[in-house]
């Protein structure tokens, strides 16, 4: 933690706190430490045994460096920008709050449900509330994202903040397109503090173009599928039932419409799905509830039965059927 409270109840800054002071943790109500070492700067820490050590887990130096970075870029645009300020009505420390936004700076593992529940009590206290992750690795012209980093996607508008955790410098992952369940294809805008102002106050620009993956995806899916030597594995049971091919496989499917940026599933086996309730002449809505695997983000949750009826509508479409 960046700040405490003294005994007057004034949040302090650590930078500014003194050792004879005592300081305590808005929360649990427990005395902290004020350590001021040189690899992770002046910080505030529970004490190890206390229950505020077991609730609230310790930052890391790089969570630390970026949100006084990032906290001292805001106050240039806003000097009422607020770090991690203490909401009584929900109990909850974001790392900060600039305008209308809470921001979080979320580089370690966290629980999805932990996320949603933090987001919807700062909701509920009339913030819009953004996730800030790491700035995701490419690989073979690809963004490899983690869990956690998928789970800050803005789904709506198909884009990710993250942040170098090295330098802190600010960076916006837009016009994201799901390739597999962890690579995905997007354009890495490097951003200033006054730019990711400025992007936060813009209304969001929605994509409704349908891309296909390259015939060269969609046979080494395939490939892949094909290693695991599972006589149950469903793209290859799909395409056995189907009497399918590879090459008509490339054909009819592996089309990327808008929501499949919500869709864990692999595009080529939920399309083959359709498919095979196309040939056994019956809807495959209540297949693909079933089946399909959803991600899911901090800052909204789908309507998995509306993205199916959407994207049952439009492949069925595309097909002229």
């Amino acid at each position: 933690m960046l700040t405490a409270y003294n005994v007057q109840s004034q949040q302090i800054l650590a930078t500014h706190a003194r050792k004879e002071e005592v300081y305590h943790c808005p929360i649990c109500k427990e005395v902290l430490i004020l350590r001021q070492g040189v690899r992770k700067g002046a910080h505030f820490a529970h004490y190890r045994h206390s229950m505020g050590h077991v609730h609230l887990k310790g930052e890391s130096v790089q969570h630390a460096r970026c949100k006084a970075a990032l906290y001292e870029q805001l106050c240039k645009i806003d000097p009422a920008t607020q770090l991690e300020p203490y909401i009584k009505k929900i109990t909850q420390i974001p790392d900060m709050i600039f305008r209308a936004w809470a921001i979080e700076v979320q580089l370690s593992s966290i629980a999805i449900k932990t996320m949603r529940e933090r987001t919807e009590g700062l909701l509920s206290e009339g913030y819009r509330v953004l996730w800030l992750a790491k700035k995701p690795q490419m690989k073979k012209g690809l963004y490899v994202l983690s869990q956690l980093q998928q789970q800050c996607i803005i789904p709506s508008t198909k884009t990710l903040y993250c942040i170098d955790t090295t330098s802190c410098e600010l960076f916006r992952l837009s016009h994201m397109i799901p390739i597999t369940a962890k690579t995905f294809h997007g354009e890495l805008t490097p951003l200033s503090i006054q730019a990711f102002s400025q992007a936060l106050q813009q209304d969001p620009q929605y994509d409704v173009i349908i891309r296909k993956l390259s015939t060269s995806q969609i046979l080494k899916y395939i490939q892949q599928c094909r290693r695991q030597s599972n006589v149950l594995e469903p793209t290859l049971s799909l395409m056995y039932q189907m009497r399918m091919l590879d090459e008509q496989v490339v054909k009819v499917t592996g089309f990327l419409f808008p929501e499949q940026i919500y869709i864990h599933t692999h595009p080529v086996l939920w399309q083959l799905y359709i498919l095979k309730c196309l040939q056994a002449g019956i809807p495959s809505h209540s297949l693909l509830l079933k089946q399909l695997k959803f991600r899911h983000f901090a800052v909204e949750e789908c309507d998995r039965q509306q993205i199916i009826n959407r994207i049952v509508q439009r492949y069925l479409k595309l097909l002229n059927l």
